[in-house]
């Protein structure tokens, strides 16, 4: 998919949205991080927006913003959502390889995430199982494991 281009702050629009005229479903499709972070974004300032302009005394003062912006539904903001984190969380392994390298424990890795020692490292270790499996030509095996040694003080 060609990169589309989002708003950059001209005709009073805020900037890293998605604009008017965009293909909504093969932004869903194919779309990056930095476009499905617009989807989500373009539908939070269309509501905003809406609800003002709800609330006025008759003339719509966001009626340009609403032109201007892609019609994002509830349920694309949705599945831009669920790509996003889907995207995201498929290569936090990658970063929590390189947390660990850099010298990272795995307590300070979970509780960075949200979790116990012990979940991140089965979490990690789970992940890069599938690696194995999915795409092994493309995997380094022997670093990712390499990261798999228990932290010295957990012991």
């Amino acid at each position: 998919m060609e990169r589309i281009e989002l708003t950059d702050g001209s005709d009073r629009l805020m900037p890293g949205l998605l604009p008017a005229g965009i293909d909504l479903e093969a932004v869903l499709r194919d779309g990056d991080e930095r476009e499905l972070n617009a989807t989500w974004n373009t539908y939070f300032e269309r509501e905003f927006c809406r609800r003002a302009d709800a609330r006025s005394d008759g003339d719509p003062v966001f009626g340009h913003v609403l032109a201007g912006l892609a019609p994002v539904t509830a349920v694309q903001a949705l599945e831009a959502n669920r790509r996003l984190v889907e995207l995201m969380t498929g290569r936090r392994w990658v970063v929590m390889r390189d947390a660990r390298e850099a010298g990272a424990s795995w307590a300070e890795i979970g509780a960075a995430l949200g979790m116990s020692r012990q979940a991140a490292h089965e979490w990690y270790q789970r992940k890069i199982e599938l690696q194995e499996q999915r795409v092994p030509e493309f995997h380094d095996t022997a670093r990712s494991r390499a990261v798999l040694e228990p932290d010295h003080d957990a012991e």
